[in-house]
């Protein structure tokens, strides 16, 4: 009974500490490598990945990218109006970017990407979800994608504090939640 107890301490100990080792190594910011890819795809979720995504787009780092995990009833003019894109953005929108309506999850993302890619015949991709997120979308699109070269652009939203997220319990919350699905990809659960 002794024994379990201190089995217990120690399991605990160690999920606080990767929890604490996993938030600590989040992404502070987008991403180093700013070279062309083939195509960007964009992980639904906030605003941000959405404005990122397309201003790497119009800036020439890629010529194509998917919005992945679009809500039902979202087009390209509900887009223009949400993200109040000027002209030059709502032009690439219409040109250059592809909505994905079958994701509802991040190994829906993944496979969603994989087919888009293959279709377009891409070899590199650009990556931009939330920074917290990416760790695990890292996992499922490699483990998905073997075959493709994955660069990240971790975007870190306005309201994510890691400063001190262990007193916000929204934040304690989302960032345990978030390990925990990371932990179980990496593990395979």
């Amino acid at each position: 009974m002794r024994y379990a107890a201190v089995y217990a301490v120690i399991a605990l100990a160690s999920l606080i500490a990767g929890l604490q080792h996993f938030v600590l190594t989040l992404p502070k910011s987008p991403g180093g490598n700013l070279q062309f890819t083939d195509g960007i795809i964009v992980v639904t979720g906030g605003q941000q990945r959405l404005d990122d995504g397309l201003r790497l787009l119009t800036e020439g780092k890629a010529d194509r990218m998917l919005i992945s995990g679009v809500g039902e009833g979202v087009n390209r003019a509900v887009l223009i109006q949400e993200l109040e894109l000027n002209d030059r953005e709502a032009n690439a929108l219409f040109c250059c970017v592809e909505l994905d309506f079958t994701a509802d999850n991040t190994r829906g993302n993944a496979i969603a990407a994989r087919r888009w890619a293959m279709l377009h015949e891409m070899r590199t991709l650009r990556l931009v979800t939330a920074n917290y997120h990416m760790p695990r979308a890292l996992v499922v699109f490699a483990r998905e994608m073997p075959e493709f070269d994955l660069y990240q652009w971790a975007v870190t939203p306005d309201d994510l504090r890691l400063d001190d997220w262990w007193r916000d319990r929204a934040m304690l919350r989302l960032l345990a939640r978030e390990y925990a699905k990371y932990l179980a990809e990496t593990i395979g659960i």
